[in-house]
C-alpha cells in the first residue's frame, strides 16, 4: 500500500497544481504560485534522492547513482534561487552565463545518475525481458521519441552556434544531454519490468515515470503555453510530475532496502 501511495502522490499533486493554476489564470497571483511550486518540488526531489542515498553504504553503485541525481537537483535549485534575485540576467552577462552553466552541470549530473541506474541490471546480473533484441528495440523507440521531442531544440541551437552565437553553445549542450538522458528510458523501463513482482521494481518504475514526465515537459515547452489556455503553465505541470516521481522513487528505494535488511536480520 505504501508504494501505491508513492505512485499516486505525483499524479494527485499534478492534478491539484493544475486545478489551482487554472483557477488563477489571468491573476497576478499565478506567477508567484508557479514559482513557489517549482521550488517546492525541487526540494521534495532532493529529499527523495538523499533518502535513497542514506540506504546504501559508501562505494555502492546505487549510492553513487542517487548522489548524482541529488547533485543534479541541488544544482538546478541553486540556479532557480539565483534567478529569483536576478530575473533580468541574460546570456550576455557573466551571471547569465553562470546560470546556464549550472543548468548544464545539472543535466550532466542527471545523465550520470540515470546512466548508473540504467546499467544497474548489468551490475546485478538481471535478465531483462526480450533479451538483447528487446533491449535494442526499446532503445530505438526511446531514441526516436527523444529526438522527436528534444531534437528540434538541439538543431535550433546548433544553427545559432554555427551562425556565430557562442552563447547558444550552452543551450546546445543542454539539449543534447536531454536527448541522451531520455534515450536511457529503455533500460530503466526494462529493468522495472524485469523486477516486476518484487520490491525493487518500484524505484525503477518511478524513475522511468520521472524520465517520461521530462519527455512530456520538453514536448509541452515546445508546443507553447496556449494549447490548453493562454497563460496556463502546462510545462510546469509535467516538471512537477517529474520531480515528484523522483521524490517518490527515492523513498521507494529506501523503503525497499530497509525492508530487505529487516527480513535478513
Amino acid at each position: 500500500m505504501r508504494y501505491r501511495w508513492l505512485t499516486a502522490f505525483p499524479i494527485l499533486y499534478a492534478a491539484a497544481f493544475a486545478a489551482v493554476a487554472w483557477a488563477l489564470l489571468g491573476s497576478d497571483v499565478l506567477e508567484p504560485f508557479v514559482r513557489g511550486q517549482l521550488l517546492l518540488v525541487r526540494v521534495l526531489a532532493i529529499v527523495g534522492c538523499f533518502a535513497a542515498v542514506s540506504a546504501f553504504e559508501r562505494g555502492d553503485h546505487l549510492r553513487t547513482a542517487w548522489l548524482a541525481l541529488a547533485a543534479a537537483t541541488v544544482l538546478v535549485l541553486v540556479r532557480d534561487l539565483v534567478r529569483l534575485g536576478a530575473p533580468d540576467a541574460t546570456m550576455a552577462d557573466p551571471l547569465g552565463l553562470g546560470l546556464s552553466a549550472l543548468g548544464v552541470l545539472s543535466n550532466v549530473a542527471l545523465l550520470t545518475g540515470v546512466w548508473l541506474l540504467a546499467r544497474a541490471w548489468r551490475v546485478a546480473a538481471i535478465d531483462l525481458p526480450g533479451g538483447r533484441g528487446g533491449v535494442a528495440a526499446t532503445a530505438i523507440v526511446a531514441a526516436v521519441l527523444a529526438l522527436a521531442v528534444a531534437g528540434p531544440f538541439a538543431w535550433r541551437h546548433l544553427q545559432s552556434v554555427l551562425a556565430g552565437d557562442g552563447s547558444a553553445l550552452i543551450l546546445l549542450v543542454s539539449a543534447v544531454v536531454d536527448i541522451l538522458a531520455l534515450c536511457l528510458l529503455a533500460p530503466l523501463f526494462l529493468t522495472a519490468v524485469g523486477l516486476r513482482g518484487g520490491l525493487f521494481a518500484w524505484p525503477w518504475a518511478l524513475i522511468t515515470a520521472s524520465m517520461f514526465s521530462w519527455l512530456l515537459y520538453d514536448a509541452a515547452a515546445g508546443i507553447g503555453s496556449g494549447v490548453v489556455a493562454q497563460g496556463f503553465p502546462l510545462p510546469d505541470v509535467f516538471r512537477g510530475l517529474a520531480e515528484n516521481f523522483l521524490f517518490a522513487a527515492g523513498l521507494a528505494q529506501r523503503f525497499a532496502v530497509n525492508r530487505v535488511r529487516r527480513s535478513a536480520g
